[in-house]
């Protein structure tokens, strides 16, 4: 019953997206920095309450899955009952009540699968909006609206996390490269088959990301020239928080944290914030890339005593 409940709130509120979200984006007056615009608080108020919305189902989805699980384990149970009794008028009832769990199984777990694609239906939808509200609200203060870029990214990448690189030939698990693939006269590493550290293919690589607790909206560009990630350089960029509501978010103690998920190392350098140019606007400095590949960037927000945190996904 909890689940159809929240599959009707979903549908509703799906269908609130579709109608007001036309709407929603008409304007495309920018408004003043803490005075969200009409348009943007309809978007606002549309994406955080889909969010709300998406993380019920969530936790329903994991409800109903703990669930079939129990179920699961009962009627193994009542398979080793059934295999235990000796022939008589106790089997086919055991039998018959082994034949109704069972048959319950799949229909458990084709619940957890919607729940699961509606959450993620209107996460999508719901970060979609906000990321629109967003760019209105802030748009005097950001240049990139896309994914994150290196200046060389269309060059050939032979960096950790790329298909071909240089590695300790004593790391675990590293598949070393047959003859065919071995290195040329002039390289004097070995070169291994990593297919296991790739990047992951569905790999977010935003701008525009959400922190962990759903409570900040959050923005992050190089302020450079061209707005491309330059590699072997100390750089500056900008981070934009904002509350759900497009509030900036003022005061923040944040800290960072870089590395590479492929590899163990971190970053070359110790970025920090040094100043809050604006309100909700960070000027982070001391960034440096060292080597192209797939980069994580933590940024750990504290707000009122309360910590949150935010995630980028860098491909140099």
């Amino acid at each position: 019953m909890r689940a159809k409940v929240i599959c009707l709130h979903g549908h509703i509120a799906m269908c609130l997206f579709f109608s007001l979200m036309a709407k929603a984006i008409e304007s495309n007056t920018p408004p003043e920095i803490g005075t969200p615009a009409a348009s943007s608080q309809t978007m606002l108020h549309i994406g955080e309450q889909l969010l709300h919305n998406a993380e019920a189902a969530q936790a329903e989805s994991v409800s109903l899955s703990l669930h079939s699980n129990r179920l699961r384990k009962s009627l193994n149970q009542l398979r080793r009952q059934w295999h235990a009794l000796p022939q008589g008028r106790d089997q086919p009832l055991l039998k018959h009540t082994m034949h109704l769990v069972a048959e319950e199984i799949p229909l458990w777990q084709e619940q957890v699968s919607r729940l699961r694609n509606q959450a993620l239906d209107q996460r999508g939808h719901a970060l979609t909006l906000l990321e629109k509200a967003f760019i209105q609200i802030w748009r005097p203060h950001i240049r990139l609206t896309d994914r994150i870029r290196g200046a060389d990214s269309d060059s050939y990448i032979t960096g950790h996390n790329s298909n071909i690189r240089s590695v300790h030939p004593g790391k675990m698990n590293m598949a070393v490269a047959t003859e065919a693939r071995a290195p040329t006269a002039d390289m004097s590493l070995e070169i291994p088959a990593l297919s296991g550290q790739n990047i992951p293919g569905e790999l977010n690589l935003s701008s525009f990301r959400i922190s962990r607790k759903l409570s900040v909206f959050a923005h992050i560009e190089p302020e450079t020239a061209t707005t491309l990630v330059p590699l072997n350089q100390i750089h500056q960029w900008r981070l934009i928080l904002s509350q759900l509501n497009g509030q900036p978010l003022r005061g923040a103690e944040i800290s960072i944290e870089g590395h590479m998920p492929g590899h163990v190392h971190g970053l070359p350098t110790q970025p920090r914030v040094t100043e809050e140019m604006a309100p909700g606007i960070y000027r982070v400095q001391g960034v440096k890339f060292q080597m192209p590949g797939w980069w994580v960037m933590t940024f750990h927000i504290r707000v009122n005593q309360q910590d949150d945190a935010v995630t980028f996904n860098i491909r140099l």
